[in-house]
């Protein structure tokens, strides 16, 4: 029944069509009649009276496709028509589609992968409520404690005492949330459960965050103000992360006790899956704990290790929050007036902060990435250019082969502005088609990318960022689509409608041969220009990451393994570490293949370092803001500089012999040396920390410069730097005449072991027996990772890595896009002058000489191209100057690279063409003509 109901539907609107077109024929019929009679009536003969009428009547046909397109929706039948005709044209010309669909796949690809990157970091805000009522305090993102009276720059790092001070008198926040600043890390172990503890990041949270951010708990409830107070019952809350990749969303988790750092805390929520925290980070945090959970740093007044956001108020603004914010912080400062040093009192009127909107959270991530982000687009956006440019070319070829059939048209009557809307819609067709293609390629892009960028760990999904686009990249590849379409498409469609309809009549367009050569000719030679620019760009970035790797870091890397832990997530104290750390190696040095075993607080190039400012006996103190007497410092166990292979060149190093009832000592690098001592031999002398004493530690060696840490920069000399034994610890006078201890650090975080010749590292065997045998010493110590020293160096390249292997795949990218388009161009010309070199043949000319003129030809618009782009090369090597290290941006290896590169390519892009024309007949050849 349906099937007949549509047929009978479909007869009525043919009958109905067929109707309107009869009544369309008769009344133009009977308007010829009568304008015939009238011709008869002046006597002209019955045949001349028709021509007459016909002729004041105008085109019949034209007149009746007028009347069409006025019938019905004349918009839509048009536009329905002209699709049809689109799809028919591309189905007929495969080659031209394929070509054309690929190319702006791989563009706008490209473009798609590079922009959902940037949108997830740069611009998206945090999945909370409101995020437009959100402001931070502090412009800048600090990891790290202070322990003053005083900021540099700004105060960005609060205390638990600030905080809760800020809070009860800034009335411009309806609330104001804390959490740590740096990324904590606890060792988890489910009670009751047999496993080893495991390790997992989380962060320390006001009571106030949730209910602050808008977020209610997935299952459970949410950390209140209740629970984050001296004595409440320890509680936690799990991310959806960890509890869909670990516990299978198991509901029993809720309630359950966990051991975190060897203390028990109960579950009692879950947060939403969408919630990754108050800031980007790889990985997000798996634990929130009540601040009130770290009691060591919530009495000190002075240990700065939260930021703050608030929700403002409504009808308050920034500047009126920073007043307020600002009066709150001196009027802090004042009533802690007692308890600061000279120095931090001269610098209390420098002390200020600054409010800035939080929407996004703190960007730390935000910062880390921005510039390089910022040069991926860059490079993506000339990608696009060559990609619009070759697209150009082949809308631009295909309208010039199209040109007889456009003339026959415009002869029969075609309107222009009709033929330039069927060229158009098949433009659009061919971009949003070309969209659809780059969006499939931005996914798996982007999925590449992020697991290069965030590597997933412990099995767990990484930093929370989407690979599939979001609704702004969605609009955005959509308008980016549409604007190649009407763009590219619309020069080309005008281009072919300017020409005289006499042209089909006179056969095909000799008189056209180079109809729109210039045109062609201006965009290879653009394409060229900009490929240059990515390739030295790429060849900049690439030997920057090559002398980053391999130059000489003052450490061995070879056969040393690293063994990420931390004690303090399995519980242990202080007082417990120096017996547990002989335990340790003990234990290790017994695996077979080991060859030396040390433990310190941070490896070289473990990402991190402590710092402060040094004390010299008769040597007047740092004035305030003075950092030249600044040093990084680092505590190791016996043996430390004999296994990472640093060579002590005056003196010792640290050895069994520096033990808690032996003299304080220290090593020092080269740089400490020149830096504190001149030109005088440092063994013997002693310094101290500020503001503590000057005679605190004994210099027993001189160690050669080493660099322990991507910071200062990698292209700036080794800073100053000591290294203290663990077995000595340090205990300081403060206010009041009471004693304490050098908090944290005798945590060694890193197990370095040197492996004995021979041994690969690392075999799988070697691991395991590593775990074994860490595992027979205490269960509950947690393993965060087992890595080779050289992967660990090689990690702190991965946005540099990241960022060279894109800029080289863009570069290829544009090579292989320029070569495509310096082909096309030149197959295209050749083919337009078949009768002239079938003419040339026929006179005498050698094929050697008919290859020597296309190659010739080709050759020179890509000479044009490189003297465009050399300068524009020239530009982006000093864009990028800030980033490489120990290259010049005008490098003329990696320019000369460049140019090679191409006229290689140019030149293969140019032989196939060449070649096919010195093989033609001169008699096929002129046939043709």
């Amino acid at each position: 029944m349906k099937g007949l109901r549509r047929f009978l539907c479909r007869l009525t609107s043919l009958a109905t069509t067929g109707q309107e077109e009869e009544r369309l024929r008769a009344e133009i019929e009977e308007h010829l009649a009568l304008e015939t009679a009238v011709h008869l009536r002046a006597g002209l003969s019955p045949s001349e009276a028709r021509r007459q009428a016909v002729l004041k009547f105008g085109c019949v046909e034209a007149i009746k496709e007028t009347y069409r397109d006025q019938r019905g929706l004349p918009f839509m039948q048009t536009l329905i028509q002209d699709l049809r005709l689109a799809l028919r044209r591309l189905a007929m010309a495969p080659a031209f589609t394929i070509a054309t669909v690929a190319t702006l796949a791989l563009g706008i690809g490209a473009t798609t992968s590079i922009f959902t990157l940037a949108h997830a970091v740069l611009l998206k805000s945090l999945p909370v409520a409101k995020p437009n009522e959100l402001y931070r305090a502090g412009k800048e993102s600090r990891c790290c404690f202070w322990s003053t009276w005083s900021q540099k720059d700004e105060w960005s790092l609060f205390s638990y005492d600030l905080y809760t001070y800020l809070r009860d008198h800034v009335g411009g926040f309806a609330e104001l949330a804390a959490f740590s600043a740096s990324e904590d890390s606890f060792g988890v172990r489910r009670r009751g459960s047999a496993e080893p503890a495991g390790s997992y990041p989380g962060e320390h949270v006001s009571g106030n965050y949730f209910s602050m951010f808008g977020v209610q708990p997935y299952a459970g409830r949410a950390i209140a103000p209740a629970d984050d107070r001296q004595g409440a019952a320890p509680v936690a809350m799990m991310s959806y992360r960890l509890w869909e990749g670990r516990y299978a969303l198991d509901p029993s988790v809720i309630g359950s006790v966990f051991n975190l750092n060897d203390k028990p805390y109960t579950v009692i929520g879950i947060t939403p899956p969408g919630f990754y925290g108050d800031q980007l980070r790889n990985p997000p945090p798996d634990f929130f704990l009540p601040v009130h959970a770290d009691e060591a740093d919530v009495v000190t007044p002075n240990q700065y290790w939260l930021d703050i956001i608030g929700r403002s108020r409504p009808g308050i603004s920034a500047a009126s929050l920073e007043v307020e914010m600002r009066t709150g912080l001196k009027q802090w400062l004042r009533a802690h007036w007692g308890e600061m040093n000279p120095n931090e009192r001269a610098l209390f009127p420098q002390q200020t902060l600054y409010v800035r909107p939080g929407g996004a959270g703190i960007t730390s991530m935000r910062d880390q990435y921005e510039h390089w982000l910022r040069i991926l687009m860059l490079t993506t956006a000339f990608v696009l250019l060559i990609v619009c440019a070759n697209v150009a070319n082949l809308m631009l070829v295909r309208g010039m082969e199209r040109r007889r059939q456009t003339s026959l048209c415009m002869a029969l009557g075609a309107q222009g502005p009709r033929m330039v809307r069927q060229a158009l819609t098949e433009s659009v067709v061919l971009a949003l088609v070309g969209g659809t293609a780059g969006l499939a390629l931005a996914f798996a892009g982007t999925r590449v990318i992020l697991d290069a960028a965030f590597p997933a760990q412990a099995g767990l999904a990484a930093v929370p960022i989407a690979a599939s686009p979001s609704l702004p990249v969605l609009l955005f590849v959509s308008a980016l689509s549409l604007l190649t379409g009407i763009v590219f498409g619309f020069g080309p469609a005008c281009l072919a409608t300017r020409i005289d309809p006499a042209e089909a009549l006179h056969g095909a367009g000799r008189a056209t041969a180079r109809t729109g050569s210039l045109s062609r000719r201006a965009l290879v030679i653009l394409q060229t220009a900009l490929s240059l620019t990515l390739l030295s760009a790429a060849g900049l970035l690439t030997m920057t990451l090559h002398r980053l790797e391999k130059q000489d870091f003052g450490f061995m890397q070879d056969r040393r393994l690293v063994v990420n832990t931390d004690p303090r997530e399995a519980g242990y104290t202080e007082k417990q570490l120096t017996p547990i750390y002989r335990r340790i190696h003990d234990s290790l040095i017994t695996v077979p293949g080991v060859s030396a075993v040390a433990l310190a607080i941070w490896s070289p190039m473990g990402s991190n370092y402590w710092g402060a400012l040094v004390r010299i006996p008769g040597r007047p103190p740092a004035g305030p803001g003075d950092e030249r007497d600044a040093a990084a410092w680092n505590r190791a166990t016996a043996g430390y500089f004999d296994v990472i292979g640093e060579q002590i060149i005056r003196g010792r190093g640290i050895t069994e012999l520096d033990t808690e009832k032996s003299r304080r000592v220290a090593v020092v690098n080269e740089a400490f040396a020149r830096n504190f001592f001149g030109n005088e031999d440092p063994v013997g002398r002693h310094f101290g920390q500020f503001p503590y004493s000057d005679t605190q530690y004994e210099i027993v060696g001189v160690a050669r410069d080493a660099r322990f840490s991507s910071f200062p920069p990698l292209d700036k000399p080794v800073g100053p730097f000591f290294v203290l034994p663990e077995t000595q610890h340090d205990y300081f006078h403060i206010s009041g005449g009471k004693e304490v201890e050098q908090y944290g650090s005798h945590f060694m975080r890193d197990i370095v072991i040197e492996l004995r010749p021979g041994i690969s590292p690392p075999p799988a065997e070697i691991n395991a027996q590593i775990r074994r045998a860490l595992a027979s010493v205490d269960p509950n110590l947690p393993i965060l990772a087992i890595r080779t020293m050289k992967e660990q160096v090689s990690g702190q390249f991965i946005q540099q890595r990241l960022i060279a292997r894109l800029s080289s795949l863009f570069g290829i990218l544009s090579l292989i896009l320029a070569s495509i388009g310096l082909y096309g161009l030149i197959a295209y010309n050749v083919g337009r002058r078949t009768g002239e070199i079938g003419v040339r043949m026929a006179v005498g000319a050698a094929r050697g000489a008919i290859v020597g003129l296309v190659i010739r030809g080709a050759l020179l618009l890509t000479l044009f191209g490189l003297l465009i782009g050399l300068p524009l090369a020239l530009a982006a090597g000093r864009f990028l100057g800030s980033q490489l290290y120990g290259l010049s941006p005008y490098d003329p290896a990696v320019l000369s690279a460049a140019v090679i590169a191409l006229a290689l390519v140019a030149l293969a892009a140019a032989l196939i063409p060449a070649v096919r024309a010195g093989t033609t007949s001169p008699m096929d050849a002129l046939r043709a003509e």
